[in-house]
């Protein structure tokens, strides 16, 4: 079998330059080397030379981390998206490679009348990527994460042994992998759990003024089941010319809620899926084909439409629902900061946010919420809190370099203020966690951490900069 050394890999300056940054653009790490495998015995080959001469590998799938968490810091990067190969549908499951960029797979089994439970909204990430943070999904409350919907891994652990895991063999392995951040090993294969899907969606988008009758319709929502997708928006309602003298941005805020159900030949009855919700106002009905709906925000970046225009279909540059207008620009800075909230703390949480999120982020920040079933999720690695429904929360940014200076420090507090409220943050995001700061976030699984990463990874050389497992 091929063999891969260090000498073979990718050295030139504008590759590695290039490399240095990820989606978030928060920070730049420079690699030493990039490692472009296309097989678990590539990787295999790769964490065995590394290991050979000390040196820091980090995995990376589509680089969609906002804090660096995908990048090396003069180690070497291997890009795992040559590993992008897609099996057969079996028994409503497929086994594929890490590589393999969801989009990929949506379009396959689609076709086949099938699509994973759940997906995140930026579909050009890999499923290795996703299924190291947990990959949350406004499908969430009835299918948990993706890794909830995965029923055996391929794993490169961090001492060059390829093993096949799940609940029943190498239980702890997969215990790890998932939610792992890549620190235990390299998910080379999954097995994705598949389901049967109706060729239409419809849309009922609804406005809410007051937080707390939202949240009433949501523990409905979430309990009765009746909508596969559940998306919601704080969005800001603009002062006048007057108003805005006094130095506030925003008279105040309304929650937007897209509720979308799939459907076949006869649409839903909107009294028998509406009438027990005390909304403010219905402001829209819009059917999609399923395919359409799920893949509508098939790019990796947003910005709000400030002009208020809307996209023109087919542009790539589709505006979401709530005024999120999509398109593929990774020269701006995108410092995501989200998290799960308890559900009882959250509606007091909401409006100290709104009412004292400074200017700077205020001017340009998106906020995300959706419930969560606390029962659906089962990685003992995706921290979060305890309770039947959760929150889940989210200020999404995109915001040029130059002023991320004044922005970060405010991003801290919001992160701080998750936490203070009870709350976990989501890791894909922008970070700011010295040692005590993971040590909080994980908690009593800390300590198992510490064990497991000598288990797997003795020479601690796999993604030294995610988290300080030394």
């Amino acid at each position: 079998m091929r063999s891969l050394d260090l000498s073979n890999l990718e050295t030139d300056d504008k590759a590695l330059e290039e490399a240095s940054r990820d989606f978030g653009r928060t920070v730049q790490k420079r690699p030493r080397a990039i490692a472009r495998p296309h097989s678990a015995q590539d990787v295999v080959e790769i964490i065995r030379t590394s290991n050979r001469e000390r040196i820091p590998v980090t995995f990376q799938g589509a680089s969609h981390s906002q804090n660096g968490q995908s990048l090396s810091d003069n180690g070497i990067l291997v890009d795992m998206k040559g590993l992008d190969r897609i099996g057969e549908i079996e028994g409503g499951e497929i086994r594929v490679q890490g590589g393999v960029r969801w989009r990929d797979l949506i379009h396959q089994v689609y076709s086949e009348g099938y699509l994973p439970p759940a997906l995140t909204t930026h579909l050009s990430v890999t499923v290795g990527g996703t299924l190291s943070v947990a990959g949350l999904s406004i499908t969430s409350h009835r299918y948990g994460s993706q890794t909830d919907n995965v029923t055996e891994l391929e794993v490169v652990t961090g001492d060059g042994k390829l093993l096949r895991c799940s609940p029943e063999i190498n239980s702890t392995l997969f215990d790890c992998a998932r939610c792992g951040l890549g620190q235990f090993g390299a998910i080379t294969e999954a097995c994705i759990q598949l389901r049967q899907v109706l060729p239409n969606v419809r849309t009922y988008t609804l406005l809410y003024e007051d937080v707390r009758v939202l949240m009433r319709d949501l523990e409905v929502l979430a309990g009765a089941q009746r909508f596969q997708y559940i998306d919601g928006w704080c969005l800001p309602v603009p002062r006048d010319l007057w108003q805005m003298a006094s130095g506030q941005l925003f008279a105040h805020r309304v929650y937007e809620l897209s509720l979308s159900v799939e459907w076949d030949e006869e649409p839903p009855d909107q009294e028998e899926m509406l009438g027990d919700l005390h909304y403010t106002h219905l402001s829209g009905c819009s059917d999609y084909p399923t395919l359409g709906f799920v893949t509508r925000t098939e790019t990796s970046s947003f910005s709000y439409d400030r002009a208020g225009g809307w996209g023109k279909p087919g542009s790539g540059q589709e505006t979401h629902s709530s005024g999120l207008k999509w398109f593929d620009d990774w020269g701006q800075s995108h410092p995501g900061t989200e998290g799960v909230l308890p559900w009882d703390t959250f509606p007091g949480f909401i409006t100290e946010v709104t009412d004292q999120l400074p200017g700077p982020v205020a001017r340009t920040a998106r906020i995300m919420l959706g419930p969560f079933r606390g029962e659906r999720f089962k990685s003992p690695l995706f921290m979060r809190p305890d309770g039947e429904l959760l929150m889940g929360y989210g200020i999404l940014i995109e915001t040029p370099q130059s002023e991320l200076e004044e922005i970060l420090p405010i991003l801290a507090k919001e992160s701080r203020r998750i936490i203070d409220a009870g709350g976990k943050r989501y890791l894909s995001g922008w970070l700011d966690f010295d040692r005590e700061g993971w040590q909080e976030h994980y908690g009593e699984q800390w300590p198992r951490m510490l064990e497991w990463k000598q288990e797997f990874d003795p020479n601690k050389i796999l993604n030294p900069g995610g988290m300080p497992l030394q």
